[in-house]
């Protein structure tokens, strides 16, 4: 079948008149009248809309279906009969190419609903003299169905479906609308006109830091304007946080808030002593209070790996370990709500937008303050790129795991310190570095969670003990996980010589020297 061609109709034109006018011109044969909803759904972050496709549930009392397509122009990418909504995420989907195709665009964020259209649809069938469709028009009214439960007319439509095969039909039908009737074809897909009618505005670009910066203003200006960006973020993500809609709002939340602690700690001296000391106190305490949801996510996230790293006998051994984690994630996650609902949270919210948007001191307190903010990246960049060169080369194989953790550390800070300024240096040259630097971020991390995962479960298998939750055969699988996983950190751990080697190449040292090395 060739893609759908749509044509807008006036509002206050009825639908049953356009239908009577279309079969004066052409021999069309009527179907009755259908209704049925359309439900569209993205991820937070418009995935989905960034890659220019959109996925709808079309609900029907005969089959309804799932269908991820392409927003320019309409064409299905692929498709599957779905009953029940589309479930929070991908990987829950029935096994298929839909279940293959969202789960490498969405990872583990959610899919959430974006807008729910009610259609009215009048089917019109053009047949050949035996009987045979060649085409079909849809007369459609569609209203939308806003939050508040109430419902908008949001468009009328002529939809024309070629069917293969009959070209000369479809022309014939185009030539009546458009030469006739005076309709022109829709481009803006149906999706984009219900978003604009709630509100929504979809986002273009992903989460990654991109904050035009001037290299001579002044460094408190431009720290602002950083920390505001990270601020939105953290706001953006709240509720989502709040309401536990998806791991990732807690994610990028903590992101948010682990960036703004390095801003804070990396250019003290861009900062009042009072305004720094107070607001680092209250940023640590958000950072401690998101930790342990955090932690708990992450091995939910990983427990289908845990399984699979165990012999086939023993995987259905860890289940009450997944019970465990689920019962003290929804725990945790409700302390979490509740700290984030409170009084502390919101008193930090406000006094830091409001002394973050106030007026610049004209002679302010910090030493580097009105010094120009190339200047000061530049040196900032410069100084932890030196301390990750030297804390690296200490690195030894006989160095405690706690030397790997500082460098990992330090290797966040530098990355944070080029994703905050990156406005003002060569894109080309700072994205090879960023790459570089990742490879061996990557190392390093993968070194560290598996160390923690091996302690951690130690401390889970005591727990689970004392609530009573633990019987031999569990006891012996995360045994056995723990082994490997041992195994596994000592194989990551022989690979860092390798990372830190390339990573300290003469081109590298070059990059960085050029980019961030004070004159």
């Amino acid at each position: 079948m060739a893609s759908a061609l749509r044509y807008p109709l006036p509002l206050q034109d009825a639908l049953p008149g356009w239908r009577e006018r279309l079969m004066e011109y052409l021999p069309l044969q009527a179907d009755s009248p259908e209704s049925y909803r359309i439900h569209y759904y993205d991820s937070f972050d418009w995935r989905l809309f960034r890659s220019g496709q959109a996925l709808k549930w079309e609900q029907r009392d005969g089959e309804s279906r799932c269908q991820l397509y392409k927003l320019e122009g309409g064409a299905p990418a692929t498709s599957l009969p779905l009953a029940e909504p589309p479930p929070r995420f991908a990987a829950d989907l029935p096994a298929g190419r839909l279940r293959q195709r969202l789960s490498a665009r969405l990872g583990v964020r959610a899919l959430l609903p974006l807008a729910t259209l009610e259609v009215r649809s009048h089917c019109l069938r053009l047949e050949d003299p035996e009987g045979k469709t060649r085409l079909r028009l849809f007369l459609e009214q569609h209203r939308l169905r806003k939050p508040d439960n109430r419902v908008r007319l949001l468009n009328k439509q002529v939809r024309v479906v070629p069917l293969r095969g009959y070209p000369k039909a479809a022309s014939e039908i185009i030539s009546l609308l458009e030469d006739e009737f005076g309709v022109q074809p829709e481009t803006q897909d149906l999706l984009l006109r219900a978003l604009a009618a709630l509100g929504k505005e979809p986002a273009t670009s992903g989460s990654k830091l991109d904050i035009p910066l001037e290299p001579e203003l002044r460094a408190d200006a431009a720290l602002r304007r950083v920390l505001l960006v990270l601020l939105d973020t953290m706001e953006r993500n709240e509720t989502g946080v709040i309401a536990s809609l998806d791991t990732e709002f807690l994610h990028d939340f903590r992101v948010a808030v682990r960036r703004t602690r390095s801003a804070l700690g990396q250019l003290k001296t861009v900062l009042p002593p009072a305004t720094l000391a107070r607001f680092r106190r209250e940023f640590a305490w958000l950072g401690t209070i998101t930790s342990p949801t955090r932690d708990l996510d992450v091995y939910l996230l990983k427990f289908g790996n845990y399984q699979q790293r165990l012999p086939e006998h023993l995987r259905a051994d860890l289940e009450p370990l997944r019970e465990f984690l689920v019962r003290h994630q929804r725990e945790e996650q409700a302390l979490l709500a509740r700290q984030l609902a409170g009084a502390r949270y919101r008193k930090l919210k406000r006094s830091w937008r409001r002394y973050l948007e106030s007026a610049l001191p004209e002679r302010p307190g910090a030493p580097d303050a009105r010094e120009p903010i190339l200047k000061v990246a530049r040196q900032r960049t410069w100084r932890m790129y030196r301390r990750v060169r030297r804390e690296g080369r200490a690195v030894t194989p006989d160095s405690p795991a706690t030397d790997l953790h500082e460098l990992r550390k330090s290797c966040k800070k530098l990355r944070y310190l080029m994703e905050f300024f990156q406005a003002l240096f060569q894109a080309s040259e700072l994205r090879k570095l960023t790459r570089e630097l990742k490879s061996l971020q990557d190392n390093l991390g993968d070194f560290q969670d598996l160390e923690v995962q091996t302690s951690t479960l130690g401390h889970y298998a005591e727990q689970m003990r004392t609530e009573g939750h633990m019987n031999a055969r569990t006891e012996r699988a995360m045994a056995t996980l723990q082994a490997g996983l041992r195994t596994a950190m000592h194989e990551v751990r022989s690979e860092f010589e390798d990372r830190f080697a390339r990573f300290s190449r003469k081109p590298n040292v070059q990059r960085f020297q050029r980019l961030f090395k004070p004159e």
